[in-house]
Formats: structure tokens, sequence, C-alpha cells
């Protein structure tokens, strides 16, 4: 049964699902802490199936993210989808598989990923908090999905909100006084932080930055007793961060619609 969140004894439920996968998790026990219940611009759902909880969702923009198990029931999230008009899913494999079988769309996919690594106490000169106007331009230079699905207004608006209430980080990177990358940590959970956007516009790569910022951002969280995980956006950025220390554990997918 897929029912909204619309009262405090429900929390716990919903916490618990979110711990059915961190990544996806995370980001949607962040946005219940950040916005609370009652807010129009982020609405969640509880899954229960069996008297337990099944899986959490969060949507917002258009986007809706889901951390479930093996129990959520796909029919029931593809009604939602089409009665809330969602154009992007965000959930571990499986599940969106299921889904598309169900809706179609068109899938991107690629590796949830944990740190498995050493302590991380580097500290890199050049690495500060970051504008966030001069962070989304970055990530717009560096990612083509920043350019074609997301609009500065709602982005920062919902970053400023969770900054506000210290419930993200954002850094950004300069060499000789250049903006030249980005990385954040977008949300926790008890278990977890979840590392984000880390990106370095083309003309800097291969020169080692992004590894710095994401050894960097690895060795926040660990300061804060908590696991760093994060989802790879292409299965070749994965080697990438096995070589800071992460290990693949699982796949995620986007499905769009």
């Amino acid at each position: 049964m897929l029912v909204p969140l619309t009262a405090p004894t429900q929390i716990p439920a919903f916490s618990t699902a979110c711990s059915h996968e961190h990544v996806f998790g995370s980001r949607a026990l962040t946005a219940l802490r950040a916005y609370g219940l009652g807010d129009i611009r982020a609405r969640f759902y509880l899954c229960v199936e069996g008297g337990l909880p099944a899986a959490a969702l969060y949507l917002s923009g258009g986007v809706l993210s889901i951390s479930a198990d093996s129990r959520a029931t796909p029919e029931e999230i593809a009604a939602l989808v089409q009665a809330e008009h969602v154009g992007e899913i965000d959930a571990d494999q499986p599940l969106t598989d299921a889904l598309q079988r169900l809706l179609g769309g068109t899938t991107d996919s690629s590796y949830f990923m944990v740190y498995r690594g050493g302590p991380q106490r580097e500290r890199f000169p050049g690495l500060a908090p970051g504008n966030l106007g001069t962070v989304f331009s970055i990530l717009q230079q560096s990612h083509e999905y920043y350019r074609q699905h997301l609009q500065y207004e709602s982005w920062s608006a919902d970053l400023r909100l969770r900054l506000s209430k210290e419930l993200a980080e954002v850094w950004q990177l300069e060499v000789d006084g250049r903006p030249v990358g980005t990385g954040s940590i977008a949300s926790e959970d008890d278990e977890c932080g979840v590392i984000a956007a880390v990106a370095v516009v083309p003309e800097f790569r291969h020169r080692g930055l992004g590894g710095c910022i994401s050894r960097f951002l690895t060795g926040r969280i660990q300061e804060k007793g908590k696991t760093p995980r994060l989802i790879s956006g292409y299965n070749d950025v994965a080697e990438l961060y096995r070589r800071v220390g992460f290990e693949t554990c699982g796949r995620w997918g986007e499905l769009y619609l």
C-alpha cells in the first residue's frame, strides 16, 4: 500500500525504508529534514507491504527518488508517476527496469559505490566553500544533465535551504584564481554521507583534480563518523572512484519519461 507521508507518527517507518538503499534513501531523508511535512515543494510517500515499510519515495521538481526493497509494488508506484506527471525516476536497477516495463521511457544506469579505503586526512589548497552561481556554471560546463534538465533558480533554492540547515556542503576548487572544479556532500543519514556533483571543467581534466575533490569530501564525511557513498554517473567514471578507494555495491537506474 502506497500512502502520502502526512503525520509525524509515519516518520520512523519512512526512515526505516530510507535505509533500504542509502544513496536515494539519504536524499529522501535529508529532504524531509529540510522541508518537513506539508511543504508543496517536496512530497513524500511510504509504501507498506505486510505491515512493514517497503519503500520511501521523495517527489520534487518532477523527479521521484525511491529507496525500496524487493517488496515494493511497481504497479502502485507507476500509478503515482502517471498521476503526478513525473518526468524522471531514480531507483535501484531492478525497480527501474520494472517501472520501464510499465511506463516506457528511456534509462541510464551505472553503479552505487561505497568507500572501503583508509582514512582521508589530506587538505587541498584552492578548495573553499562554493558560490552557488559559480558552482552551477562549472556543472553546466561539465555535465550535459545540468544543461538539459536543471534550472538554476530551482536548483539553488533547494540547495540554499539545505545549506541553511547544515544538511549539505558545497565546495569549489580554484586553480590560479580560476574556479575549475566543484563537489558536494548532497545528503546524509545516520550511516552515510553522499558525495555528489563532482565536476571539473573540460580544459582542466586529466590532472587529478576530480580525485582531489573526491578525497577531500571523503575525509569530511569520515570526520562525522559516517561512511562515504556515491553514484557514479557513468561506468567509466566508476574506475576513477575505485582509484580513490570506492567499491561498487549495486546498480542504480534513471528512467526518463
